[in-house]
């Protein structure tokens, strides 16, 4: 009687462990997919900074080139 009295003790320890680690799993799933939104929104931010970089760089060059171009205007009307 005793091996039985054991053997439905283990059963509801064994259901409460496959319960509470399937139920593990699924916040492990949640973090894992908030892990890879936060990922993408990382990437789309840098894609966004490099697009802000370059544009940002473009301006520099063409407003050094007309700064270049103004001087030598200058240095021509001056002599």
């Amino acid at each position: 009687m005793t091996r039985h009295h054991h053997r439905i003790s283990v059963l509801p320890t064994a259901l409460l462990l496959a319960l509470l680690l399937s139920l593990s799993a699924c916040g492990l799933g949640d973090s894992g997919g908030a892990a890879v939104t936060a990922a993408k929104l990382k990437a789309h931010e840098a894609e966004g900074a490099r697009a802000t970089k370059e544009q940002l760089e473009r301006q520099l060059a063409d407003s050094q080139e007309q700064a270049a171009q103004r001087q030598k205007e200058i240095e021509a009307a001056t002599r």
